[in-house]
Formats: C-alpha cells, sequence, structure tokens
C-alpha cells in the first residue's frame, strides 16, 4: 500500500513537472517576442521556474518525509521570488540597506540557491562561494595585502542577491536570455532521434577512413555535443550506440571510451552553437554570438582533425579494419532535414545579428515541426514532454549555477579577491607571460576537474583574464585561452569526467581510458598558447607570411605531438624515434612562442626525416613475406 501511494505521489509529481516545465518554455519564447517584464524580474521568474522544477524532480525522486520537506522548500521558493516581485523598486533603492523582512528573504534566497546548486553540481562550489562569504565578512581582520575594509554584514547579504547583484545579474541573465532556449533545443534532438542520422553519416565516413565505427563517434558526438554542451552527458547519450560497436570491430575498450570522450568534449567548442560556456563568454566580453562563433572555427576544426588523426593511428597499429556495413539511406533522408534546416536557421539568424534566443526559438519551431510533418521522425507525445521536461530539468541546473556564480562574482569583487589572486599569479610568473600562461592552464584544468565546464571558466576568467590583459595581451585571447582549457579538463586525469563515464560504458579501467583519452587530446592543449602568439589561429588579422609559417608550425607540432604519444604514424616507432618528435615538437613551439626562425627550419627538416623513415619502414614490412602458418 505504502508503495502504491509512493507510485502515486510520483505519477502527479511527473505530471506537475510537464506542466510547469511546458509553461516555462512557453514564457521564455513569449519573453523573445515581447519581453512583458523589465530585466531584472525576467531573471526573478526565471529563477522562480528553476525553483519550481528543481524541487519537483527532486521530490519526485525522493519518498516519505523527505518528499514533504522538498515540497515545503518548493513553497518557500515561491514565497520569496513572489516578494522580489512584489518589493522590486523599493529593494532596489535600497540595497545595501535591506530591512528585516529583507533580510529574512534574502538569507533564504542564498540557502535555497545553494542547497539546490549543491545537489545538482556536488559540493565544491558552494563550498567556494562559502569562502568567498567568510572572507567579506572577516577579511578586513587579515590586514595587509589580503585585507579589505570592513563590510558590514548587511552589505555583505545585499551583495549576495537581495540587493539585485550576486544572484541577479550577468550570469542569470545569461541563463534566462541565452542558454535556457538551446539547452531545450538540444533536448529536441534527442528526441526526434538525431543520433541514427549522425550513426549514419559516421558509417559513410567509417567506408573512406580507417577505424570507421570510431570515425562515427567522432563525427556524431560533435554535433549532439555542441547542442547539449556536458561532455559528460553526452558521452552517456552517444556513447551508448559508439562505444560497443567500436569494441565490434576491435577497438580495446580503453579506446572506445577514450574516443568518445574526446569527441564529445569537442561539442562544446564546435560552432555554431557551441554549449554553454559560449554565451557566458560573449556577456563577459560584450561580444555578439556571431562573432565568436567564427573566431572559433580554427580550433574547432584542428580539435576533430586531431581526433580523427588519432583514431586513424590507433586503428593501423592494432589492425582495425575499414567498415563495410551498408547504409541506411532511409535514416540519412528521414534525418537530414531535421539536422540541415534548424542548424542552418541557427546559423542565419545569428549571423545576421538576431538574439541567441530568437535563434534557437525558430530552430525548435522548426525542428517540432519538420519531425511532426513525417511519421518516420514523429515522436510520440509521451516521449516528446518526456523529452522536453528533461531538457527544462537540466536547464534549470544551469540556472542555479548560473545564481551561484554571481555570488562568487560579487565576493570576488566587493572584496578585490579577483585583482590580488592575479597578481599572485603575475608574482609567481616573475612576469613572464609564458609561465603565467602556464599557471593559468593548471588553474583552469584544476577547477574543471571539480565542476562543470562553464563554472570552471568563468571563476578562472574572473581571476585570471585581467592579469593577462594587464601583461599585454587581448582580452578576448585570454578568454578564449581559459576557455579551452577548462574544456580539456573534461579528459584530463585524475578526474576527467567525460572519460569517466565512457569507462564505464566501456566497461573497462577508468584510469586507462582516461590516459587513452589524454593522449588523444594532447596536440591540442597546444593550441591555446599558439592563439596568443598567433591571432590568425582566431581568425585574427596577422601578415600573410607569419601566418602560414604559424600554420605550418602548429601542423607540425600537433602531428608530432599525436605520433609521440600513439607511438605510430606507418610503423611502430622505435625509442629514437620517439624522442626524435618529442625534439620536433618542441622546436616546432619554440618557433610558436619566439618566432626562432632556426627552430622552425630544424622542426621541419626533422620532421621530414622521421616521416619519410617511417614510410620506407612501413614499405619494407610489406614487403616482407607473412610468416607460414603454425
Amino acid at each position: 500500500m505504502e508503495q502504491t501511494e509512493h507510485d502515486r505521489g510520483r505519477l502527479w509529481l511527473n505530471r506537475l513537472m510537464i506542466a510547469v516545465g511546458l509553461l516555462m518554455i512557453f514564457y521564455h519564447m513569449l519573453a523573445v517576442w515581447k519581453p512583458l517584464f523589465d530585466a531584472i524580474l525576467h531573471q526573478n521568474i526565471h529563477l522562480g521556474f528553476a525553483f519550481v522544477m528543481l524541487f519537483l524532480f527532486a521530490a519526485r525522486e525522493s519518498k516519505g518525509l523527505m518528499r514533504v520537506l522538498l515540497l515545503i522548500g518548493l513553497i518557500i521558493g515561491l514565497v520569496v521570488v513572489t516578494y522580489i516581485h512584489i518589493e522590486k523598486d523599493r529593494l532596489d533603492m535600497w540595497a545595501g540597506f535591506p530591512e528585516p523582512p529583507d533580510i529574512v528573504i534574502g538569507l533564504i534566497l542564498v540557502a535555497l540557491v545553494t542547497y539546490l546548486t549543491w545537489k545538482s553540481w556536488g559540493a565544491v562550489f558552494p563550498i567556494l562561494v562559502g569562502i568567498g562569504v567568510l572572507y567579506a565578512l572577516f577579511g578586513h581582520l587579515l590586514g595587509g595585502a589580503l585585507g579589505h575594509p570592513k563590510f558590514d554584514f548587511k552589505m555583505v547579504l545585499s551583495s549576495l542577491g537581495i540587493g539585485f547583484s550576486g544572484t541577479y545579474g550577468m550570469m542569470l541573465n545569461a541563463s534566462a536570455n541565452l542558454i535556457f532556449l538551446f539547452i531545450i533545443f538540444g533536448s529536441m534532438f534527442e528526441v526526434v532521434g538525431i543520433g541514427r542520422f549522425f550513426i549514419e553519416i559516421g558509417n559513410f565516413l567509417g567506408k573512406h577512413l580507417r577505424g570507421g565505427a570510431a570515425q562515427t563517434a567522432v563525427f556524431s558526438s560533435s554535433f549532439v555535443g555542441m547542442c547539449t554542451g556536458a561532455a559528460a552527458a553526452n558521452v552517456a547519450l552517444t556513447g551508448a550506440y559508439t562505444i560497443p560497436l567500436m569494441k565490434k570491430v576491435g577497438f580495446k575498450p580503453e579506446h572506445a571510451g577514450a574516443i568518445e570522450a574526446m569527441a564529445s568534449t569537442g561539442g562544446q567548442l564546435t560552432p555554431p552553437v557551441m554549449g554553454v560556456a559560449i554565451f557566458l563568454m560573449a556577456s563577459f566580453l560584450g561580444k555578439t554570438y556571431a562573432e565568436l562563433m567564427a573566431t572559433a572555427l580554427i580550433p574547432a576544426v584542428l580539435y576533430y582533425l586531431c581526433a580523427m588523426f588519432g583514431v586513424i593511428l590507433i586503428a593501423s597499429r592494432i589492425g582495425v579494419p575499414m567498415l563495410t556495413e551498408k547504409i541506411n539511406r532511409t535514416q540519412l533522408i528521414n534525418g537530414a532535414p531535421l539536422f540541415i534546416i534548424p542548424m542552418s536557421l541557427i546559423t542565419y539568424f545569428l549571423l545576421a545579428h538576431y538574439t541567441p534566443a530568437f535563434a534557437a526559438m525558430v530552430a525548435i519551431a522548426s525542428l517540432l515541426v519538420i519531425a511532426l510533418l513525417r511519421k518516420e521522425t514523429r515522436p510520440p507525445l509521451g516521449e516528446l514532454l518526456k523529452g522536453l521536461t528533461s531538457g527544462v530539468v537540466m536547464a534549470c541546473t544551469i540556472a542555479m549555477a548560473c545564481a551561484m556564480i554571481g555570488m562568487l562574482t560579487s565576493m570576488l569583487t566587493l572584496t578585490g579577491a579577483g585583482p590580488k589572486l592575479a597578481g599572485v599569479i603575475e608574482v609567481l610568473s616573475g612576469g613572464n607571460l609564458l609561465m603565467a600562461l602556464v599557471f593559468t592552464a593548471m588553474l583552469a584544468i584544476l577547477l574543471g576537474c571539480a565542476m562543470p565546464t562553464p563554472v570552471a571558466y568563468v571563476i578562472t576568467a574572473l581571476v585570471v583574464a585581467p592579469g593577462l590583459e594587464r601583461m599585454g595581451m587581448n582580452m578576448m585571447t585570454a578568454h578564449f585561452f581559459v576557455f579551452y582549457y577548462a574544456i580539456l579538463s573534461a579528459v584530463t586525469p585524475p578526474v576527467a569526467g567525460a572519460s569517466m563515464v565512457g569507462s564505464q560504458i566501456a566497461g573497462t579501467s577508468y584510469m586507462k581510458t582516461a590516459w587513452e583519452s589524454l593522449k588523444l587530446a594532447t596536440p591540442f592543449f597546444l593550441l591555446p598558447f599558439y592563439i596568443v602568439y598567433h591571432p590568425v589561429m582566431l581568425s585574427q588579422a596577422q601578415p600573410f607570411g607569419n601566418a602560414v609559417l604559424a600554420l605550418v608550425s602548429l601542423a607540425i607540432s600537433a602531428t608530432a605531438a599525436m605520433v609521440f604519444c600513439q607511438r605510430y604514424l606507418f610503423a611502430d616507432t622505435s625509442l629514437v624515434e620517439h624522442i626524435g618528435y618529442l625534439i620536433t615538437c618542441i622546436f616546432s613551439l619554440a618557433y610558436a612562442f619566439y618566432d626562432s626562425y632556426v627552430s622552425l627550419v630544424i622542426s621541419i627538416v626533422l620532421f621530414t626525416v622521421l616521416v619519410v623513415y617511417q614510410w620506407k619502414k612501413r614499405r619494407v614490412a610489406s614487403a616482407l613475406p607473412e610468416p607460414a602458418p603454425m
């Protein structure tokens, strides 16, 4: 009887989630056409929807007293956003000086955001915000360079949210106006079964490229990943298809998991959508999304060239055959309009300087219409509602993270901690830009190991980017440098979240998978340094000759790094060759950092000699007679 009551309650909560989710989608689409409220009230309504959805989701997965407490939390959340909505003008006028009822509401607001962020993303980020709050309250006791003026408790609380900074501001605005509808678009992609289309495209490529099953993973995961914007989630989604397929044709489990992890990670840097963090970057830099999309094109192409090249080397080394499976043309014909038309509309509207929210809304509508027109692509109503609800829940978890990021940003601004931390990196680097970049890369990867890419990017950018700009770096370049390393944390041990999921699906050792994914991604670790010293990598102006030499240097260093990691090009590399490729990579990088033409010439000569030797080695090996069977 108790179980029946539990199931009945779960059913009603699920229905309520669907209703609230559809209402949230309708409200945000309506707000694109005709804004109903000012920016702060719009953010407040967005936050209110997020409170309701996340408490309903948590209550649906709970039972007994815990379910009751979560539903009480939902009601309290509604009270908080309603109070803020009604008292908005007064709270704004008296920001920094909250009255007793405001203090209570402010404390509850902070508590709710902290709890839901912890429940959705883990404890690391709330702990960071907690440290920031403690520093704001007691940092004046430290004195010296680390100290700051004394701040009243009311001022700190006001900065956390009730005074319309912290929780409310640029970050929550990005969630409400940029991120939400793109997450819904990504969930729609999943509902209409676009993955089957990508699998068939990958199969087609696999007939012409070595390691065909893995090329399927590279292609499909890149396009799905740009819409989901979450590497680990994308591995779970596409890896269910691609990893068993790779294992079936002869890839080792750790290779299958690693290839999927790397491919899914790259979706976050692939135009035209590029996941979530790029929206935050647009807000930081005051750039249009179209500008950032064009800027990121060359790095995205390089990433997937590296992925495809790595797959070819692995497949050649272990003898994986080309794909011979028949292409399902029906899946291609059915899936092509579902992908091509919405993505073309997104690209067009972004390049035409429409808002990202408008582009996403048009794409969602077009995708839904195209899917419903044909029986083969028409999703069952239940699947459609379930997919949309899942997308709303994901978007609401991101909204909580954005609200929490706003709190940390506010504490860094209030106390001046950001510039102080940037100063520490400047001191450690001794004013040397290259050393500062190394420390920045380490910080971005370290933070990315503990939290989602958008959060890791924002924190590192807030702390470090101003210091890099003071050292002479372009601000956009500084943000992209941080952005790429935050993304790469998904395949960097010891955490490597994408590799962790991939290893679970592949049924193999996590550390083996993480190590293989790191080797596959190693060439791309070099690119962020190139974008600092050679603007052409971000599609920016550079003298033609220098741009060509920079691209040559990058091609040599990336290829040499991949061959060094995989210990194979046309044949297995000997120890001398192995070291030779490492030296080649180092000399090529020396040109990138110091414009040393001597280093570039040495790298070209070494690279040519090593490649020719490998080619001859392959020809000799293929000319030898096969051993007689025992």
